[in-house]
């Protein structure tokens, strides 16, 4: 190291600055509008995708320097990266200073697709009969300059994204040194294919577990602190996804992604909103893009319930179950559906409704008709996302106590009331009234949850699964 500081001295740098780097939050700024764009144009060969933004020192000075973009695409440093790094990156060109986010996106999408072109021809030209048994990786880059903001890496989830970023550490320093002491080599595109399509690093990734259905996805709940939401959480995590969990109680989103994370790895974040707020809805849906790249499947399970004579309504509880109920899934759709039109590859919408959207009952005009009118919006906008891949369902659960927010407030009270039974008989007398004679739990909502969030039910939309063991009365017709 003190051989190569003294030969270098004076030449480390990559030629020095070029491009001014942005400030925090003017980068973020950009990256929240753009990223979408990026990872829509990675996802065109691929189910799965999560990037990470790197910003530190190391990152920007490279990226922003005068030589940096072009010594990066002389190859990689050193073999071991090929898996995750590729041969190259990709090198975007944009100036900060006299573009913004529309340029970016752009130049997003034009550089994906022609460092696509290239790696589909790298791979034509040097398949061999050894590697031909190899089908091409997705052709996109793996690491993405980006000046005066920084760098993006991607990978099949967030680990792979991680390794990514942190092999490309090391490359910036050895290409800045390389350069500063006389140049920096790299293998032929030959060479480094007959490493990356090598027989038995393949087979190395081969032994890796099957991919889950939903690897590489990112889903967002709402109300993902307890019941329904957090069993939906725990479901599509099961199944791959990254989850970031919403919800007014950030202490028990905290604990919900917390145990995501101790199980998955780094697969779920907490956000703390209010679902009847803009501001923080807008917020809750720029951390799941900055944090993870954008977004695949919203899951809006954020409730409430009040229960009470209509001439015992008041104003108050009319519009709170308005404001949380309707226009808590209208904002949380309206910002998901901003995400998944600027990538450009659809999306699951899921509305977690109630047989009370179907069905009228006493002493809950307010949180029966909120329901419906969340019910028909999912309607209007599967009809409005349909022609862009966006689907949107809606899964009706029927009194699902356990775990329950708002079973454990004064609802559960005022249906036992209600209904002329005891606390104590509720569940009882709602098992009762099923034609299976079950009682529903969130974990068998939060099945029907990830089904219509998942490509099994790719070619559903505007569709009501009813999670209720049987309510004649909601059958939909």
């Amino acid at each position: 190291a003190a051989a190569l500081a003294e030969v270098g001295r004076g030449h480390f740098g990559l030629g020095g600055r070029k491009t001014a780097e942005l400030g925090e939050e003017d980068a973020t700024t950009l990256l929240a509008h753009s990223l979408p764009a990026l990872r829509g144009a990675l996802l065109a060969d691929t189910d799965g995708l999560i990037l990470e933004v790197d910003r530190s020192p190391e990152a920007l000075a490279f990226a922003s320097s005068v030589r940096g973009p072009e010594v990066s695409q002389v190859g990689a440093p050193c073999p071991d990266h090929l898996i995750s790094t590729k041969h190259k990156p990709l090198a975007v060109s944009f100036d900060p200073a006299a573009e913004g986010a529309e340029e970016l996106s752009a130049a997003f999408r034009t550089g994906v697709d022609e460092y696509a072109d290239w790696y589909r021809g790298y791979y034509a030209a040097n398949i061999d009969a050894e590697t031909g048994q190899f089908a091409i990786d997705p052709a996109g880059p793996r690491v993405t300059l980006v000046p005066g903001i920084g760098i993006v890496a991607s990978g099949r989830d967030a680990q792979r994204a991680r390794m990514a970023r942190d092999l490309y550490h090391r490359a910036i320093a050895v290409q800045d040194a390389a350069e500063a002491v006389g140049g920096f080599r790299s293998l032929s595109e030959r060479e480094a294919f007959a490493i990356e399509y090598w027989p038995l690093e393949r087979y190395k990734l081969a032994l890796a577990p099957p991919a889950g259905e939903l690897e590489g996805r990112i889903a967002l709940v709402t109300g993902g602190a307890s019941g329904i939401g957090r069993a939906s959480a725990r479901a599509l995590a099961a199944r791959g996804a990254h989850i970031v969990v919403a919800d007014l109680n950030l202490a028990g989103a905290q604990e919900v992604a917390d145990e995501l994370v101790a199980a998955y790895g780094r697969r779920g974040i907490a956000v703390e909103t209010d679902v009847t707020d803009e501001r923080t809805v807008e917020e809750m849906i720029r951390r799941a893009v900055l944090e993870y790249g954008g977004l695949d499947i919203l899951v809006a399970s954020a409730g409430l319930a009040t229960s009470a004579p209509l001439t015992d309504t008041t104003l108050a509880d009319w519009e709170l179950n308005y404001a949380v109920l309707a226009r808590g899934f209208f904002l949380a759709a309206r910002e998901a559906f901003r995400v998944l039109v600027e990538q450009g590859r659809g999306g699951s919408i899921v509305f977690v409704g109630s047989k009370n959207a179907l069905v009228a009952g006493a002493n809950a005009a307010a949180y029966s008709s909120a329901k419906a009118a969340a019910l028909h919006l999912a309607r209007c906008l599967a009809e409005e996302g349909g022609p862009q891949g966006i689907r949107v369902n809606t899964v009706n659960p029927d009194a699902v106590i356990e775990g329950s927010g708002i079973w454990s407030s004064d609802w559960k009270a005022e249906r036992a009331s209600t209904y002329g039974v005891d606390e104590d008989e509720l569940l009882a007398f709602y098992r009762g009234r099923t034609k299976l004679g079950v009682s529903v739990y969130p974990g068998d909502v939060a099945e029907a949850v990830a089904f219509l969030a998942g490509p099994r039910s790719s070619k559903s939309t505007g569709n009501i699964i009813n999670v209720d063991g049987g309510v004649t009365a909601a059958y939909p017709r």
